[in-house]
């Protein structure tokens, strides 16, 4: 069996909510803003150790979830990086992210972007880091952290895995030999571990605000969405939170662009058009729209328009048509 294998996916329509495996070992929802234009390509080079993956999304996205359980994960956004968040805080010049096995992950692009995990062994990427520098690398006490490259050191390894990638995609479906894909994984780790070991720690404060605030949303969703979902309002999640209705408004508004209301409302569209594209025989759009909180169902009709793009029994005649 040969070192390597190379993946392609493609994703359009609503179909990108359905994608949650983008990320080797991990799993993650998609939740779409707006879909009226919505492209996604997924790509994965993949070796028996070390996995390379790029994903790129031309509509605006949330992707929550959690990374692989028993790799580390590096991330970086090559394209969109200025209007992409994750975890709640933004992503400066030449950052990258580094992730512990099981890490959670919120990633908020309000545009196009586009994304570069390489998931890795932790003790395969620390005995390289002891022969390329001497020294292990510094990884996340907690479950990520930032760090920054040299200027230009973001870019360069965007290009060094593009490299990988695209050599991946032209030998494919023969794939590559076993000695050429043993040297692109290496000059990938090689590279790696040049570019972090020269990093340094983003702003600890600023990394401190962002878990706080990150576990505050991830809390509010749990509580936005109890199984009383028609009987859930903002005040009480606020109160059961710790925090004033107003203070709410303001942390989701600066993390995340947008009132906890209309991310809640989000959250909620994007359940019912899962559960519309995945709908069994017999299912009523009207029983899904019940299911997640939506008592008026002409606004719910018009709410789910707005965001998707089409009638909510369009999405399901599309899906039984499919």
């Amino acid at each position: 069996m040969s070192l390597a294998s190379f993946q392609r996916y493609s994703y359009s329509g609503l179909d990108p909510a359905l994608a949650c495996d983008v990320v080797y070992g991990g799993h993650f929802e998609h939740r779409l803003l707006s879909a009226r234009h919505s492209n996604m390509a997924h790509q994965r080079l993949a070796s028996r150790e070390v996995v390379l993956e790029t994903g790129s999304y031309d509509f605006p996205v949330v992707a929550c979830g959690v990374m692989p359980q028993d790799m580390l994960c590096i991330g970086m956004v090559a394209e969109g990086a200025e209007t992409t968040r994750y975890n709640t805080t933004s992503i400066d010049a030449d950052e990258v992210q580094i992730y512990r096995p099981g890490a959670e992950l919120l990633y908020h692009a309000s545009a196009r972007s586009r994304w570069i995990t390489f998931v890795v062994p932790q003790a395969l990427l620390q005995s390289t880091a002891m022969a390329c520098i001497g020294q292990p690398l510094p990884l996340p006490r907690h479950a990520a952290m930032s760090v920054r490259l040299a200027a230009g050191g973001r870019a360069r390894l965007a290009r060094l895995a593009d490299d990988a990638l695209a050599m991946g995609r032209a030998l494919a479906p023969a794939g590559l030999s076993d000695a050429l894909a043993e040297g692109i994984f290496q000059g990938l780790l090689d590279s790696y571990v040049s570019e972090l070991g020269g990093a340094v720690l983003a702003d600890n404060k600023r990394m401190a605000s962002a878990r706080k605030h990150l576990q505050l949303v991830l809390a509010c969703e749990r509580l936005a969405l109890t199984e009383d979902l028609l009987n859930v309002e903002l005040d009480d999640v606020a109160r059961r939170s710790g925090y004033s209705r107003r203070a709410l408004e303001l942390i989701f508004k600066r993390t995340l662009g947008m009132p906890p209301g209309r991310w809640f409302l989000n959250i909620r569209l994007n359940g019912a058009m899962r559960d519309l594209l995945l709908a069994p025989p017999g299912c009523l759009v009207i029983d899904v729209a019940t299911r997640w909180g939506f008592r008026h169902f002409s606004r719910f009709a018009q709410q789910y328009h707005r965001v998707f793009g089409e009638l909510p029994s369009q999405t399901l005649q599309g899906a039984r048509a499919r």
